[in-house]
């Protein structure tokens, strides 16, 4: 569906800056008879390059094409000859004809050997093949063939082949539903294509791409940043802040923006901000034709209408946007439009469809990513063999450096005969002796230097692990909770069967709870996480934090609340707050049968910090398990349902609020935790 606009895009990397001079906006004869008038090569290779690109896409562009590289052969100019190899296969690739592509990717090879390096142009042709790959669904040759290049395109340093393969490989992982491992490579290739003015429109379509993975992954701040990028971005190239450009498709830009503009809203239950945008969009729709636009205005459209319960259009919507495109995100929305709608066996079935569907391209994925990693991991193997040849080499320059010294100690030692010999023995002493130290200090320095990279990358991978294997986790998980209501809403009260489809759901909510524990885990540690601080009435938040938990709360214990100051205003990331207090009022709930808990703060301006308070009069914390109690997965009893992960989570929160959690030793009548916040963030 992208393959339209992506062919725009990619023939801006090396032709841009021709196609709209006043050169190429000649008339055509004109042209013809200053080739027919010519006989100089460099005049000729121009004019044919002109001509070519006054005819991009038609047939007598190849014609023009294939004369220039005749012309550049045979005059010897390989520059040209590497560009015209390049727009050869970049017409095929927009004819969708994988053989010819193939053969002029082959030649592109061959001028690397001639040009004795790997140019912009062998970059684009390279990518034109592979991204023929990606759209004909032979996705493992694609992630084959991007992974060579981006590996490739990082040792020579080239910047154009870093945009084209980062791009590439993240069109390749958000195909097939990991927007995660997608947004990576598009934000790699958005740092290099934000420092280049040249390139204003291959950064609009990367900006496509992320705000579409972010929205799906639900970083809505991400998403608004770069949407008002986008719209920035558009209108100062529709302004010709960056040079005439006609052919600008503004409308498919707008089109498009304002799709990404309803999604966003639809994710925040915003319909009137959503509805807005459909009115915009809609001014513009008949002035475009692209289908990929089609296709996610029609996403956008049933999302809306399935938020204000118009399931009737919704249905209509994604029913057309399926024909554009079959994949599991519409066909998933679909299921919970029916689901809406009252149609549980239409959903149910609609469900299996999309799970059996994701199923297959999760497997596909996984095998891709296992052959990325050992690609990655072949990578860093060159690199510190690279490294240990340098550490070779600087040795063996020393040593050289030192035969030469010694040669002139000799000649000195002759010279001044017993005193210079007896000087000569103690200098060589201690020169054996610094060089075996010297000797000692690199192999140590090489050991320390891989069990570090060793380290690093064991611990990368763990964490990638740990967030893809939970990712892949909640997808079953959903289904399963899914269909577990619809079995529990149609059987009867008192059917022995939907006790046992409750205990389903709870459970795999249990389950949920722990995914979600694990992924918490790992994006604080990798702070990838970025808290979002604003001014907060903190009693209102520990008041919604109480609500939260109150459910829980065992009949006959009190929950009370004690506010130092209910009108203070802290600057903090409400969510993150609430989430350490839920996890400690709801600890003391699952250990007091009787009495009460209480959350209280005060405010010490001295010190500089909020100091909460949690107290219960529950059977309390064995002295001996007082400190194990925040180790991970470490649990007082293992007959109470949790992760073991909540005070671990906690103590990280904390330490992002500069402040900790601990527990108050000192009170005996059942537990009391400590969580300090800093008043200066």
């Amino acid at each position: 569906m992208k393959r339209t606009y992506i062919i725009l895009l990619l023939t801006l990397i090396g032709s841009f800056h021709f196609i709209y001079s006043a050169e190429t906006k000649q008339d055509q004869d004109s042209l013809i008879k200053l080739l027919a008038k010519t006989s100089n090569a460099s005049i000729r290779l121009e004019l044919l390059e002109k001509m070519s690109l006054l005819h991009l896409d038609d047939s007598s562009g190849v014609e023009w094409l294939q004369q220039m590289r005749k012309e550049a052969q045979e005059a010897k100019v390989q520059e040209k000859e590497d560009w015209a190899i390049r727009s050869l296969a970049r017409f095929y690739y927009n004819k969708a004809n994988e053989d010819s592509i193939n053969h002029y990717v082959a030649l592109s090879d061959s001028m690397v050997k001639v040009l004795g390096k790997y140019t912009d142009n062998y970059f684009d042709a390279q990518t034109f093949l592979c991204q023929s790959y990606l759209w004909s669904d032979q996705l493992e040759k694609s992630a084959d063939l991007a992974i060579r290049l981006y590996n490739l395109a990082k040792e020579n340093k080239n910047d154009n082949g870093i945009i084209c393969s980062s791009e590439t490989l993240g069109l390749i992982n958000q195909r097939v539903g990991r927007d995660s491992t997608a947004l990576r490579f598009f934000l790699e290739g958005l740092v290099l294509l934000e420092n280049n003015p040249k390139q204003k429109r291959y950064l609009a379509q990367f900006l496509n791409n992320i705000i579409e993975s972010e929205i799906k992954l639900g970083r809505s701040d991400d998403a608004h940043t770069h949407l008002q990028q986008l719209e920035e971005l558009i209108e100062k190239i529709q302004n010709g802040e960056f040079g005439p450009d006609p052919s600008f498709p503004y409308a498919r830009c707008i089109v498009l923006m304002n799709a990404y503009y309803i999604n966003l809203y639809v994710s925040e239950k915003n319909a009137n901000a959503a509805k807005k945008h459909i009115e915009h969009a809609n001014s513009y729709l008949d002035k475009q034709d692209d289908g990929y636009v089609d296709y996610y205005y029609l996403f956008s459209l049933a999302n809306y209408y399935k938020l204000t319960e118009q399931y009737v259009k919704a249905l209509e919507k994604v029913n057309k946007a399926i024909e554009l495109d079959y994949n599991p995100e519409v066909m998933r929305l679909k299921g919970e439009i029916l689901f809406d709608m009252g149609n549980t066996r239409e959903a149910a079935i609609q469900y299996r469809t999309t799970l059996k569907l994701n199923e297959e391209m999760n497997s596909a994925a996984f095998v891709r990513q296992l052959s990325q990693l050992h690609a990655l991991h072949d990578m860093n193997n060159l690199e510190l063999q690279v490294k240990e040849l340098r550490v070779k080499e600087l040795e063996l320059g020393a040593k050289q450096q030192q035969l030469k010294w010694t040669f002139a100690l000799i000649t000195l030692l002759i010279c001044i005969l017993i005193l210079g010999t007896i000087v000569y023995l103690h200098a060589c002493r201690l020169k054996n002796e610094l060089q075996r130290d010297k000797s000692a200090l690199l192999e140590s320095e090489k050991e320390l230097r891989i069990a570090r990279d060793r380290a690093e990358e064991s611990d990368r991978l763990k964490s990638l692990f740990l967030s893809n294997m939970s990712h892949e986790i909640r997808t079953p998980l959903n289904a399963i909770v899914g269909f577990a209501q619809i079995l529990e809403d149609e059987m009867e009260d008192g059917d022995e069967r939907k006790e046992y489809t409750h205990i389903i759901t709870e459970n795999s909510a249990l389950l949920l709870n722990l995914v979600n524990d694990i992924l918490d885990v790992s994006r604080l540690e990798s702070e990838r996480y970025r808290f979002t601080f604003a001014e907060q009435n903190l009693a209102d938040c520990c008041r919604s934090a109480l609500t939260s938990v109150e459910h829980r709360v065992k009949p006959g214990v009190k929950l009370k609340f004690s506010p130092d100051d209910e009108t203070f205003i802290l600057s903090t990331d409400k969510l993150r707050l609430q989430q350490v207090l839920i996890n400690l009022v709801g600890n003391a709930t699952k250990f007091t049968e009787t009495g009460f808990i209480e959350l209280a703060y005060t405010i010490d301006k001295a010190g500089g910090f909020v100091r909460f308070t949690v107290t219960d009069t529950g059977c309390g914390i064995p002295a001996d398990k007082q400190d194990a109690i925040f180790e991970r997965f470490e649990k007082l009893n293992e007959c109470i349902q949790g992760t073991g992960l909540g005070l671990s989570i906690c103590r990280i929160i904390a330490e992002r609020f500069k402040g900790e959690v601990l527990i108050d030793k000192e009170y005996t009548d059942g537990a009391r935790f400590i969580f300090t916040h800093s008043l200066n963030l």
